[in-house]
């Protein structure tokens, strides 16, 4: 549609150029005026076709977004609720609720709020500690299991207090098994050796003309240390005999 809306506004943009050029063919000054004209035309009809597609796009995108989102949190919360509804989990799940319904009264948030606030705390809280691996999301997630644990200590029967406890603590236990996944790595740290600098040729140069002379002079040394041991060696009876009277 865009590139059908700009081929149409250049196509009338050479018709305009044309038109001024025949209509004014005897008077330039005003065919340039009516050219300048007909520029400004098109540009303004270029800028309202990008600024209609432009808002076009972000509507459509704005509109699916918003209906992505919806979707997938009334996914969530029917997931979330057929869960808590779960026989398993309502020994989790009945307990928490009806604690907060009992203590709910008085507080400025209605108790259904508070229920809902719980069922997707926890979730989210997982969620973070497990991609994230954000050790303040894991410190809640401690915080919330223990909360949860005392509500269903508090509100059970007297007779499965302690099973439901222990089912909890199960339940809790099982889900930081991915939660705290990686807490006890050690971080993996890498050096990077820097690669030697590259020796310039002149340099090679002179290193090797340095090191010829260092071996002209040790050999130099050694002949004449050689002479030394051969003068020595030479020296030795005479200082051995007995000196004539």
């Amino acid at each position: 549609m865009l590139v059908q809306a700009a081929d149409w506004i250049v196509e009338e943009y050479q018709k305009l150029q044309a038109w001024a050029a025949e209509k004014f063919e005897d008077d330039p000054r005003r065919a340039e005026i009516a050219k300048t004209v007909a520029s400004i035309i098109c540009i303004a009809a270029a800028v309202t076709a990008v600024v209609v597609a432009v808002w076009l796009t972000v509507a459509v995108l704005g509109a699916l977004t918003v209906g992505v989102i919806h979707t997938a949190a009334t996914g969530l919360t029917w997931a979330l609720g057929h869960v808590a509804d779960w026989h398993l989990t309502e020994v989790v799940t009945t307990p928490v609720r009806a604690y907060i319904t009992a203590h709910a009264t008085g507080l400025p948030a209605a108790a259904e709020a508070i229920w809902s606030a719980w069922t997707l705390v926890g979730p989210g809280l997982w969620l973070i500690c497990w991609l994230a691996r954000s050790w303040g999301a894991r410190l809640a997630w401690v915080l919330y299991g223990a909360g949860t644990v005392a509500m269903v200590y508090s509100a059970s029967p007297a007779g499965g207090r302690l099973l439901a406890t222990g089912v909890a603590i199960v339940y809790w236990a099982v889900l930081s098994v991915l939660a705290f996944r990686g807490a006890g790595r050690r971080p993996v740290v890498h050096v990077s050796t820097p690669a030697p600098a590259s020796v310039p040729a002149s340099e090679t140069v002179a290193l090797q003309q340095l090191r010829e002379q260092v071996n002209e002079r040790l050999a130099e040394l050694h002949v004449r240390l050689k002479r030394v041991e051969a003068a020595s060696d030479e020296l030795a009876p005479r200082r051995g005999s007995p000196s004539p009277d």
